[in-house]
């Protein structure tokens, strides 16, 4: 295996272990229904890069043709975590996990519709083994949907930081608001067609640290002011 599959694989495995980490950080949240939420989103995440592995390694695409909705589940898995760290470093009280959960289940729906209900070809990959591509439409589908949630995210995000007390808050925020607007810059890279161009696996790494952050400073917060 050349240098390139042999990088690949290895971010993969990085990126793993990144969700993993991430995961982690969601143990001593409360209400619990969120903590398994949460968690359940990360064993979704993990499921997308155990995916893109077998996608890379299998000589028959066909073979992992069952498991192409994980292929996207980074569209729930860095979206979902994220508007609720914000919710969990601000603990606003006009605001609840479950005010918000209804805020994003537009999201989730219309995210899972995408991952059910589309039909992706398999393309030989530019690096090794195969890649799912959809067709023009649903590729509009998911480039919207991201549009829409990184804007309302990055306005939600620049609101609170201009009155947040605390160095720790604003750091996490800035954080997450990085990795959604690099996702971002990414979902425009695939509107364009760039299917050999790989910056996804960094910038979804990014955005695992980022939320991995911020749910470890709230906690952290929530454990000094209790």
């Amino acid at each position: 295996m050349g240098g390139l599959p042999s990088a690949y694989l290895f971010l993969l495995g990085l990126a793993s272990g990144l969700t993993v980490l991430s995961v982690t950080a969601y143990r001593r949240l409360s209400p619990r229904w969120l903590k398994w939420l949460l968690v359940i989103t990360g064993c979704f995440t993990l499921s997308r890069y155990v995916t893109l592995a077998l996608f890379a390694t299998s000589p028959d695409p066909q073979r992992v043709w069952f498991l192409r909705p994980c292929y996207f589940a980074t569209s729930i898995g860095l979206t979902l975590p994220s508007a609720f760290a914000i919710d969990q470093l601000v603990r606003h009280p006009a605001m609840s996990p479950k005010k918000l959960l209804g805020w994003y289940a537009p999201f989730l729906m219309a995210f899972l519709a995408a991952m059910l209900f589309s039909s992706p070809t398999f393309i030989p990959d530019r690096v090794m083994g195969w890649t799912l591509r959809l067709n023009t439409g649903w590729r509009w589908w998911f480039s919207i949907l991201h549009a829409v949630f990184i804007a309302l995210f990055l306005g939600a995000s620049l609101m609170i930081f201009t009155k947040a007390p605390l160095a720790h808050i604003r750091l996490a925020l800035l954080g997450l608001a990085s990795a959604q607007g690099a996702l971002g810059v990414d979902g425009l890279l695939v509107m364009c067609g760039r299917w050999y161009f790989r910056p996804f696996l960094y910038t979804e790494m990014l955005a695992l640290l980022a939320i991995w952050y911020a749910y470890d400073r709230s906690i952290e917060l929530q454990r000094s002011s209790a």
